[in-house]
């Protein structure tokens, strides 16, 4: 089997990217998800199996080199029945440190606790919800402590001799006529077996888990916030500590008001005769409609600010009257289509008693010929 094709991932990618890639097919292929489907149940244990080949920097190592990746097996029992001592050995047949390998080759520590991995979703709001607050319901698919271990990776048997040693702690061996004693791997020396590898974890200490999460996302939450719950991510290895979830979020853009940071900036049209004598303007906010006052001579594009009328800060939501972003009405002036001779005369003395010109001074600002 192709890890990296049974994780549909590139042989170049990334730890992170394994892991979310491993993420999403135990979230379509996990058991609990699809009971009684023998076909997901066997593409799962599949996918397991190459996350936790290509999660483990020297495993993945091992197999992209073509070496094969099984469970560390048990020590082979060296015993000297049926050796014949007297048997004529040649000793160039047989390289030194070939026959010393048994001897001195360093003992494999048994694997410690590490910490899980952090988990990562994203959410999808509307505007309402980041202004008011939300909640979210998450199915999320993670390692979680091993019920049969507790997350040790291993199970009391009770204190017995160890049956690869008989409980003397050692083992001898031999290679031709040489002779020679070495710890037992078994027990690593102690003669005493009292914990056995947990079958159900394949002694990680976590097995695979679906669980619901609620998660609560507060008034002000902006695209890209991230709410983190510590401990809410994958279970560690052997009692290791657990990693935490992170929910991004995403605020789905609304039509009217535009967000920049926690201000809010909105467009009002006006008419003419509102801009050039002033007039009391209904403004819709996130609260409800408020009227202000455009004042006579509006230019378009002039912007009026309401204080604690834009988005609450984040965290700071409710404190008499704090914590809030301000909203920026930006004027824009709707020009009447004029269909009429009488109302053409009406302009053009208009014009006339009021003459302006508004582009005096723009070819020399523009450094143009005038």
């Amino acid at each position: 089997m192709d890890f990296y094709a049974a994780l549909g991932v590139r042989n170049t990618a990334t730890t992170a990217e394994i892991r979310r890639a491993f993420q999403k097919l135990a979230r379509q292929l996990h058991p609990d998800l699809n009971p009684g489907d023998p076909v997901a149940a066997d593409r799962f244990n599949a996918v397991q199996r190459a996350f936790n080949v290509l999660s483990d920097p020297q495993r993945r190592g091992q197999y992209d080199r073509g070496e094969s990746v099984p469970p560390p097996p048990p020590a082979p029992q060296l015993g000297f029945e049926g050796f014949d001592f007297s048997a004529q050995m040649h000793v160039g047949r047989f390289n030194f440190s070939e026959i010393l390998e048994g001897v001195l080759a360093p003992e494999r520590a048994p694997e410690g606790a590490t910490p899980g991995e952090d988990l990562e979703e994203v959410a999808r709001i509307s505007f309402r919800e980041s202004f008011e607050g939300t909640r979210r319901r998450v199915n999320v698919t993670r390692f979680d402590r091993c019920p049969a271990c507790q997350g040790a990776g291993e199970l009391e048997l009770g204190r017995r001799p160890c049956p690869h040693c008989h409980g003397q702690g050692q083992v001898r061996g031999s290679r031709g006529r040489m002779i020679f004693t070495r710890r037992c791997r078994d027990c690593g020396g102690s003669g005493q077996l009292g914990r056995v590898r947990c079958t159900h974890c394949s002694g990680e200490g976590r097995a695979m888990h679906s669980d619901w999460l609620e998660v609560t996302i507060p008034p002000g939450a902006g695209d890209g916030t991230r709410l983190r719950l510590a401990g809410a991510g994958n279970a560690g290895r052997r009692g290791g500590p657990a990693g935490d979830f992170v929910l991004r979020v995403q605020v789905e853009p609304h039509s009217f008001f535009h967000r920049a940071g926690d201000d809010l900036t909105c467009e009002v049209p006006v008419n003419m005769a509102e801009a050039a004598l002033g007039a009391h303007v209904e403004v819709p906010t996130p609260d409800g409609t408020v009227s202000i006052e455009i004042p006579a001579g509006t230019q378009n594009g002039q912007r009026f600010r309401l204080r604690k009328r834009g988005l609450p800060l984040l965290g700071q939501a409710g404190e008499g009257g704090k914590g809030r972003g301000d909203l920026f009405v930006e004027v824009k002036v709707v020009m009447p289509a004029v269909r009429d001779d009488e109302s053409r005369s009406l302009l053009a003395e208009f014009a006339r008693r009021n003459p302006q010109d508004p582009r005096q001074g723009l070819m020399r600002f523009a450094g143009a010929k005038e």
